[in-house]
């Protein structure tokens, strides 16, 4: 056997031994059930018709939209009964309900069903701003996500931007 094959199988031998020392990881979440608000189209190449621009807690929407939401998602196992979860309208919010927008359901409220993992805040978006008015005239509208108690919120994913311009 030439010294070339023989370091190629010792290494291949190191490689299996090494591996073999290791757990392998598991990528099941384990921690304490937790909710989120999530932006499914954050990363999307092409925007939905009438949104303009999106990150992971923000997206900008033109008010033709007329309808937007942001999904609430647990994170963990499906629970057996409905999560009733608590969100609030932050007071740093420069958008006004019922000129700009208005919650579709019960404001401040929302549930998740029995074994589902997810449901969504939906909002009307108002005609508040002029047609007329240039695209950098916008006002903001930030959800933030209360839990309940016994599921609280990411930390990390418990408020949510949208801004809406015409």
């Amino acid at each position: 056997m030439n010294n070339a094959l023989k370091c190629l199988l010792g290494l291949v031998a190191l490689s299996v031994s090494l591996s073999s020392c290791f757990e392998n990881p598991s990528y099941v979440y384990e921690g304490p059930a937790v909710v989120e608000l999530k932006n499914p189209r954050a990363g999307f190449a092409t925007q939905p018709t009438n949104n303009v621009s999106n990150g992971v807690r923000a997206r900008t929407v033109r008010q033709a939209i007329a309808r937007d939401s942001i999904l609430v998602q647990l994170v963990g196992a499906p629970r057996p009964v409905a999560t009733d979860l608590q969100y609030t309208i932050d007071a740093a919010s420069t958008a006004a309900e019922g000129t700009h927008y208005q919650v579709v359901g019960t404001k401040g409220t929302v549930s998740i069903p029995a074994n589902a993992s997810s449901t969504y805040v939906v909002f009307r978006i108002l005609p508040g701003i002029p047609t007329t008015a240039p695209a950098t005239q916008t006002v903001t509208l930030v959800l933030s996500l209360v839990g309940s108690s016994d599921v609280k919120p990411s930390e990390n994913y418990k408020t949510f931007t949208f801004t809406i311009r015409n």
